[in-house]
């Protein structure tokens, strides 16, 4: 039999327990540091970008990297709001506005570049 009293609304309690440490064994980052090391990597992927692209090898290299690229972008994003209570509300919101715009578009990437890479095997 279930006892269930009147007078208290049910509660879902849904936490996810996130590791402390990566699969390396180093400490994860911090809210601050996922966001300044996602925009480095949004600096280099800029600059790097440009010298894809003369011939199929190069298009599928250019492809790769940016799979992998948007794929870091989007862990560390996703780092940054699990640990957003390391820093102040308003300096996350400022830090992280860019980020939070980049995010879907960072997402769309990953899938644009996987089946571009397809294509060529299919």
């Amino acid at each position: 039999m279930i006892n269930v009293s009147e007078d208290k609304p049910m509660k879902f309690n849904i936490t996810f327990s996130i590791p402390q440490k990566s699969i390396f064994g180093f400490k994860v980052l911090s809210s601050f540091h996922s966001s300044i090391s996602c925009y480095i990597l949004l600096f280099i992927g800029r600059i790097l970008n440009p010298f894809f692209g003369s011939n199929e090898i190069q298009t599928i290299a250019g492809s790769l990297f940016n799979i992998f690229l948007q794929g870091s972008i989007v862990i560390l994003i996703i780092n940054a709001i699990d640990k957003r209570k390391q820093i102040k509300k308003i300096k996350f919101l400022l830090l992280n506005f860019i980020l939070f715009l980049i995010l879907p578009f960072s997402i769309y990437l990953i899938f644009k570049y996987t089946l571009f890479l397809l294509s060529f095997w299919i």
